[in-house]
Parts: C-alpha cells; structure tokens; sequence
C-alpha cells in the first residue's frame, strides 16, 4: 500500500472525494484530535473505494454500519435477511419471494423501490441483475465482506443517477492474510428449511509486504420449503365479509369452472356452476367454511431452493511507492427455482355443447340456457356451442416450475497512487462485468390449442362424431405446433384431461437474458496545502470523470414472447441500453478549528454532471455542513438534489404482462357496503352485465388482475431534494447518539398509475368515468370480468417521505468484561404518492396494502445488546417492527390492523484457543407467529418478507483460522 508522508496534513479533513477513487482524505474529526502519526493517518487515508465512512456520529450525514462482527454472531449467508433487519430497509425480494419474486434478493431503502437504491462494491456500482437496473445482492460474497454502510437521503452529486434514497456500500475485505475455513448449518424447530453453508479463504502479502491477494470460495445449499408445512400457509385464506377468515382460494379449479348471469336461477349464490367428474353440473359454493375454490398454496414456496457457486479473487501490488496497480473479480453461479400450483387458464372460449360425450344432457341444456350460441342446428334446444370464461386448474399438464439460473461476473482493475512527493492523489480504474439469466418453465399450456382442442368434429347436420369406441376427435385434427395432433379435451370434470391431450396442451418455454456493464473513470484529490488554508486547515479538492455502458437484452421463446401462454407471465423480447459521460468536483472546507464553542466548522460542496445518451444532460449537486461545538455536541446538515435516469425496462420494453393484487369495485369483493347509484351505472356504463353486477361471478380470480405494462421511450429523469438536519451528542463517556431528520421530495417520478390505483380512479373519484384516460384503460370481457388493465411508465408522479432517524451506542466495562448496546431506531412520518398532479394522494407511512405493498411502520428499531467476556462473545437482537393498517379505504377488509411484532435472536461466539471459534444461536427465540390475514395479503396469508415465516430457527457455524 502507496505512503506519502505529506498525506498526513489531511487528517484534518473530514470526507472522501472522487467517485471510485483510492485517495481518500482522513474521515473523522475525532481521529484528527488524537495523537497518531502521519503512517496511521495515511493507513485511513488509503482504504480504497469507500465514499461512506465508518463514522455514524462523525459525517455530516447518517450512517448506518453493519460491521463484519455481525455477519459473524448472525451466521448470516444471504445478505439481505441480515440487511432487512435494519429500519431504514424495507423488506425486498428474499428468499421468501416466490410469487411475486425472480430469484434475487434485493434492497429497498425507505420503501422507495429497489431502483432508487444504489448498490456499490467497494465504493463502484454492483452490476445490475435485471432490465429495472436492480441488483442481486446474491453475487456479493458474505465471507469477504468487512463492513456494509447504508448511507440514506440523496447521494447523486457523489455517485450519480439512482442514489435517491441512498447508497449501499459493501467494503470487501482486501488485505486478508491467512487461510479461514467455515460451515454453517440453519434448521427450524420444525425440522425444515435447512441452510447449508461452506466458506475456504486464503490470503497473504508477497513481495516483502508491496502485494496481498486474497482468495474465496463458498457454497451454498438452502432447501425448499412449502406452505404445506406451515399451518398458517397452508389454506388461502379469504375474507368471510363478517369480520373472519374462511378457507378460500382460486376460482379456477379443477373440474372446471364458469360464472355467467345467466345461470343465477340455477346457482342463486354465486351465479356459477361447477363440474361433476360425469359432466353434470351444480352450482358453484362460493363461500362457508365449506367451498369450491382450489387451495393453491400448499404446494407454492415459502422458502425458494438456491445452490450457489462463488469464487472471488482480490488483489494489490505497489509497484513503486506512489504507484498501486489492483483488481478484483468476482462470479456467482446461483440457481434459485420457483413453483406455483399447477396453470390455471381463465379464457373466454367457444366449445362444442350439443352431443358433447364429456357432457351430461341435463348439464347441456343447463349451460345452453346461460351462455348458449345462437346456432341450433338439429333443432333440440340445445345451441350447438357454448362461449364462457372458462376457470380450470390443469393438474393433468403438471406442476408450475421455473428453473432459474444466474451466472454473474465483475472484474475491475486500476491503478492508484500519489502524484510525486505531494499530497495529491490520483485514480484509474475500468470495471466490466455481466449477468447472464437462463430460465426454463414447466406446466405451461398454449392457449391457442386449449380452444382447438374444445371444439369436436361435427356431421351436417350438427352431430358429434365418434369412433367406434365411442371417442370424439377435434374439428382441426393438426398439430398446431405441438408434438402431436389434436387430442380432444375434456375439461368437464376433475381428472378428466387425457394425458394426449395434456400433452397437445403442453408447451416448452424458456429464456435468457443478459446485462452488460462497462464503466471506466479517472480521478485526482489533493488539498491546497501548498497554496493557501482556511482557519481550519487545507480545502479538500477531488475532480473527476466517469464513462459508463449498460446494455440489456431478454430472448423469450415464441410461446412466452407472443403471450400465448397460460401459467407464467407472457414476457415480450426487450433491447436497449445506454451510455453516460459524467464529471463530477467535490470540495470540503475546513472553515474553523480548535476554537472556543468551534471545535470545527466546516462545509462540504459536490457537483455532478451526467449526459445520458437517452435523457441527455441531468446535474445534481451537494450542500452540506457541521458545527462541533466541543467533542461532546455537533451539529450537522445537509441539501441534496438527486436524479435518476429513467432505467432500461422503463424506456424500452414492450407491452408485458403481470398479475398484481388489486380490487375490482364493480365485483362483490371489492365494492363498498352501500354501492351508490352512480357507480352501479358506471359499471354498466363500462361493460358490467346487470346481472352480476356486484356479485362474486366477477370476482378478480385470486384477486390479482391481468395488466399490459410497457416501456416509454419519451421518458425524462425524475429529480429530487434531500434535506437532513440533526446533532450528535455524547452526553457522558462511552455513550454516542445522533437525531436526524430527513425529507426525501422527488418529482416527475418515474412510475406506473398502478393497477388497484387506475380501478380505484376510474370507479371512484371524479378524474374517472366513462371516457376517461383511466376507464379506457379497463378491458372488461362479454360476462363482465376484468380482461386486462393497461398501464405504463409516465413522469407524474411525485413522492414525499419524512421521518427521523436515531441511532445511539453504549459501550461500558462491566464486571470481567464489556457490555455493548447498540439502537438504530426510524420514525416515519410521511411516505406519500400521488400518481399524477391532483390525484388522491396515497399515505403509506404505518400501511400496507394493495396500494403501498410491503408494510411500513411508522416506527421500527434494531437494537443489540452484546457482552464480551475473554473468548466469548454474546449477542442479544431485539427488532422491532410497529403496527401498520391497510391501505384501502374503500374496501373494507377482516384485517384492518397488523398489530406491532417483536422478534428476538440470540447467540454466541466462543474462540477455542486461537484458531478456532464456534458460533451458535436461536433466531425468533419466543417462536413469534406471523400475522395472518385474508383477501389483502401478499402471499402464503401473510407478508413473509415482513414478518418470520419460518419459527423458532437454530443454526451453527464452525470455522478454523490459521
């Protein structure tokens, strides 16, 4: 590592400067008011890469640091589980997410969505994962990693385009020497969801101390786990509409299903019938403890599988002493499945009905009276074809599973080093990295051939025609791009499905889609030492040049690409990309020092100026300052303003579906009490038949609606404004604590309306009604159900966020040992969205819902209580997490309230002699149940994310030092 003694006069200095820059000046004033030598202060000077510092009372804005100690005492393997625990985090994709979920975990700061958190490694951004720009946390390597600093509130001026909530710095240990061997194994009280972990790391100096290498290698194998196995998961879940919860679950089942207003006479209650294994009918029970929906849940994950491979090398060597060259590469090879119940199709299809052989007569007559055609050919009575919303569960086709593989890498190098014999410092760096995702599905089915396969081979005169066994055979026998020909399909009955008609149903998909990055930049930081030096010393300079590529394309197969599947979401082909050129100045000035009542003033300044080959030029800038009375009271502010660029998939990306949860106000389970004569009209108005108007035949199935989402080309950044304001006060010896306030304000928001929110604008506030942006976008079928909903990404949203933060810590000798206690603590004041200037606003601080998604209390804190004792080491957790109520207030659901939860982990390090340690512990010591809710879940009854699924768990870890 490069020394340069006149370094040393930085020590003064307070922040780092140059993005992705090795020269950083001393970050801590409590560091510079010690008596250290020019060498220590130069060591703290040239750690690499890092823009957070280590210092959550010092820096002029709040950070959070999860230090290597608790990676250790946690045994954590997947990062983010130990990330969520933070309040300033709300919960994103983990290894609960299996419907919504891709196979990532995530990080989410604030709640402002993933794509407003930049991830870095080592002070540069972390490789994105998908066309969202989103980072799988997955590819960073647990074992490696010293210290994990969240830094929230913008951070734009410093590191560019999607630090609008903050920043996520993972500091990878680079100068380990010695070799560290660990496993780790997790089970539950329950006997499942295993986890097991395996880590070898070796590292060392070379060269009489000029180089260091280290080495790292980990495996890791978590298990499945079921809803099945959990009694609160194992049932969906419905509102009872009396203030309870009745099993419930998926009108689309499998012995088929269909709901029409024309068979109310028949089925009073639910206006749909539901086939016998004969082909007879009787009416569909739409509710009781004792109904005909299909249980999806116990076969979906509630823990997803995951094997994964990472190998990672980094490496350092002075070539002369101002000159370091360094490297790193990085790969994962990760492989995370999902599985869902068996395919449901819901398709409004025509089938044959007169002298059907899977049909009873009486049925015939029964379903000819609802939804006959009007073409009576023998002239019986009975309509030659029935049309339908068809609701059927393909078991006969086979689970819902999709295999996805992600193999990633990121290899930077650089050279570092100081310019001559002064205290400027310089940086050159390139970075290229790529994630390559392959998947493969199972249980789809082509819906192109589900409709061939209903309609039979008929004479002139309107008769089915069978084969001496009595078989019938389709009225277009050709494969259609199957494997085989025509099967005929009887879907008229639980089991009935052939297996070659399974078979002509089945079709192959798969994908792959690859992201590439390229990033390469420069920088110099110096002081004016040489020049001239405020009343607090030498003004911190850094200036310095970004170049960065991104480029992301998705290869569907046909069936996935023209959506003509059922099962899996339909995902059109997606191309695109940019490129960015950015220069950025920092400067920090030391205004006053070693004063009475100014201990230290100072003042830190950034600007950034980024053209985007697609939004052109966007610029952000830094305001910031501290006054530190005396060592015991500082105060500090800052202003930010911070951009992001409008990501890949909001730019490009065709018109795709998804399935988000969302309420149809004209259906039973998502109108008012008293529906009002003008949204009955309305209904009719826009395709609702009067006959199940507000009746559970038009019910969402499984409460999710189709929606058409796609990219916008003529998007523009969206821009925001960070204020913080707060003091760090160290009241007494050994005891630490700041209060800081934020307010986080961001316009032209890039954002979709949202589904549950176009329904709720359309039916229910006067920027809807018949003809307007937010009804034409409502699809409805001929029977009165939701098709599909369009949306898109638009610059109209604008999102507001207050709260505070409070972080404190006590360290104190006691008895034979040291006792520590550590509180991150976040109030949230407001977290509000408004989809478009004048909408109604949404208010997701203390809610959850449809609308906000994962809960997000008001309050939440983390808080450890750890004790020292010679080679012992013990850890108590308590992490609190505050009551939230939904978010809905036009619906009315069983579970208006999710009270508070408290979970709490314990556990210990033990050293055996010096190269041996054990650590052990119990996560959710009192067995902490996670709430269970009904129709405004997210899935498995509950949010899973939120609150632990999985029980009283216990784990070990063994590792070997030498």
């Amino acid at each position: 590592m490069f020394t340069n003694n006149k370094l040393a006069k930085s020590v003064k200095l307070a922040c780092a400067f140059g993005a992705a820059s090795a020269a950083i000046f001393s970050t801590n004033m409590a560091v510079a008011q010690e008596d250290v030598t020019a060498e220590e202060a130069v060591e703290k000077i040239s750690v690499t890469g890092s823009r957070i510092r280590k210092v959550d009372f010092v820096s002029n804005a709040p950070v959070a640091t999860v230090g290597e100690e608790q990676f250790e005492l946690t045994a954590t393997v997947n990062t983010e589980s130990l990330l969520n625990t933070l309040p300033q985090v709300v919960p994103g994709l983990d290894r609960t997410s299996n419907n919504p979920g891709n196979g990532t975990a995530t990080v989410d700061l604030r709640g402002l969505g993933t794509n407003r958190t930049l991830v870095l490694i080592n002070g540069l951004r972390a490789v994105p994962t998908t066309a969202g720009g989103t980072v799988d946390i997955n590819s960073i390597p647990t074992a490696l990693i010293k210290d994990v600093e969240v830094l929230t509130g913008g951070a734009s001026a410093v590191y560019g385009s999607d630090a609008v909530a903050g920043v996520v710095n993972f500091i990878l240990k680079d100068d380990f020497e010695g070799v560290d061997i660990a496993t780790g194994y997790e089970i539950t009280e329950e006997g499942d969801a295993e986890i097991w972990n395996a880590d070898f790391t070796i590292g060392g100096n070379f060269a009489d101390g000029k180089g260091n290498v280290v080495f790292n290698i980990n495996y890791t194998d978590r298990s499945d786990l079921f809803q099945g196995d959990r009694d609160f998961a194992s049932v969906a879940q419905f509102d009872d509409g009396a203030g309870g919860l009745e099993p419930g679950g998926s009108s689309g089942v499998p012995a088929t299903a269909i709901f029409a207003g024309g068979f109310a006479g028949f089925a009073p209650d639910s206006s749909g019938i539901i086939f016998n294994q004969d082909g007879g009918v009787r009416p569909f029970v739409a509710g009781g403890a004792t109904n005909d929906f299909y249980n999806f849940a116990p076969v979906n994950y509630i823990q997803l599988p995951q094997e994964r491979h990472q190998i990672t090398a980094i490496g350092s060597y002075d070539v002369t002493d101002n000159a370091e060259i360094y490297a790193r590469a990085m790969f994962t090879d990760s492989n995370v499945p999902q599985q869902l119940a068996a395919t449901p199709i819901f398709q409004s299809s025509t089938f044959t009905l007169d002298g059907n052989p899977y049909i009873t007569p009486e049925a015939q007559q029964t379903i000819s009276d609802a939804i006959g055609g009007d073409v009576d050919t023998d002239g019986d009575g009975i309509a030659d074809t029935g049309s339908a919303l068809l609701r059927r569960r393909m078991l006969e086709v086979g689970p819902r599973r999709s295999q996805s593989n992600f193999q990633s890498y990121q290899m930077v190098t650089g050279v570092r080093g100081s310019i001559g014999d002064t205290a400027w410092t310089y940086d050159v760096f390139y970075q290229t990295g790529q994630v390559t995702q392959t998947e493969a599905q199972l249980g789809n089915v082509n819906r192109g051939r589900f409709d061939q396969a209903l309609l039979l081979a008929t004479d002139e005169d309107g008769n089915v025609l069978l084969d001496e066994n009595g078989n019938p055979s389709c009225a277009d026998g050709s494969e259609n791009g199957a494997t085989i020909g025509c099967a005929p399909l009887n879907i008229f009955g639980e089991g009935n499905i052939s297996e070659d008609a399974a078979a002509f149903l089945r079709t192959a998909v798969s994908s792959s889609a690859v992201f590439d990055q390229i990033m390469w930049g420069g920088s110099i930081a110096g002081d004016s030492g040489e020049w001239f030096e405020l009343p607090g010393g030498p003004v911190g300079i850094a200036v310095g040049y970004e170049h960065r590529k991104e480029d992301f394309e998705f290869l569907p197969s046909q069936d996935l690409a023209a959506g003509t599947i059922a099962g899996f979401n339909g995902a059109p082909p997606v191309a695109g990309g940019y490129s960015t050129s950015e220069w950025y100045a920092e400067a920090y000035l030391p205004i006053l020092y070693g004063l009475p009542f100014a201990e230290s003033v100072d003042m830190e300044l950034a600007y950034r100026s980024a053209d985007y080959s697609t939004a052109g030029t966007v610029e952000s800038y830094k305001i910031s300052a501290s006054w530190a009375i005396n060592d015991d009271l500082r105060f500090r502010a800052g202003f930010n303003t911070a951009v992001r660029a409008p990501n890949i998939a909001e730019l490009f990306s065709p018109a795709g579906e998804n399935f988000p949860g969302a309420a149809d106000p004209c259906s039973a389970s998502g109108s008012p009490d008293a529906p009002s004569a003008e949204l009955e009209a309305l209904c009719q108005a826009t395709g609702v038949p009067a006959d199940v108007l507000f009746s559970s035949a038009i019910d969402p199935a499984s409460g999710q609606v189709r929606t058409q989402v796609g990219g916008n080309p003529d998007l523009k950044e969206e821009e925001a404004e960070t204020l913080t304001v707060g003091m760090v006060v160290t009241p007494f010896e050994d005891f630490t604590f700041s209060i800081d306030y934020f307010d986080i304000e961001i316009e032209d928001a890039v954002a979709t309306v949202g589904t549950n929110n176009i329904l709720n604008l359309c039916y229910n506030t006067g920027a809807g009604g018949v003809g307007s942006q937010y009804c034409d976008a409502v699809t409805r079928r001929a029977d009165g159900t939701i098709d599909f909903v369009s949306d898109g990404f638009q610059n109209a949203a604008s999102v507001k966020l207050s709260g505070i933060d409070v972080i404190a810590s006590y360290n104190v000798d006691a008895g034979p040992g040291n006792l520590s206690l550590d509180y991150l603590g976040t109030y949230t004041d407001e977290s509000s969205y408004e989809a478009f200037p004048g909408a109604d606003l949404i208010e997701c601080a203390g809610n959850f819902g449809v609308n906000c998604g994962e809960p997000l209390p008001e309050y939440k804190h983390r808080v450890t209580v750890k004790y020292s004792i010679d080679d012992f080491t013990g850890q108590l957790l308590w992490r609190y997490v505050g009551e939230v109520n939904d978010d809905d207030d036009a619906t009315d659901f069983t579970v208006e309230q999710i009270d508070a939860h408290s979970y709490f982990d314990a556990s210990g390090t033990y050293y055996l002699g010096e190269n041996y340690r054990v650590t052990a512990g119990v996560d959710n010591v009192f067995d902490k149940q996670p709430p269970v809710i009904g129709d405004n879940d997210q899935q498995a009854n509950t949010y899973p994310a939120t609150y632990d699924v999985f029980g009283r768990t216990y784990y070990v870890r063994f590792a070997a030092s030498f």
